[in-house]
């Protein structure tokens, strides 16, 4: 029985330094990352926007010219 409580206690312990680890170490960068990536979307999501809107505006003045 003793056994079983040792290899439990060892489970416990090793539970905890990868909890530890992984608040510590990999959240903080995992955490960088994303918002590095998220800034890195925003700025395409902007450019696709600025091109949908010239789009748009090219379209509106084809027309108007036609209409004309």
């Amino acid at each position: 029985m003793d056994k079983f409580e040792e290899i439990g206690r060892r489970l416990d312990e090793e539970l905890q330094r990868l909890r530890k680890f992984v608040e510590d170490d990999l959240a903080p960068e995992t955490e960088k990352r994303t918002a590095v990536f998220l800034r890195e979307v925003s700025e395409k999501l902007t450019e696709a926007a600025g091109w949908l809107e010239k789009r748009r505006a090219a379209r509106e003045n084809e027309s108007a010219k036609v209409s004309s």
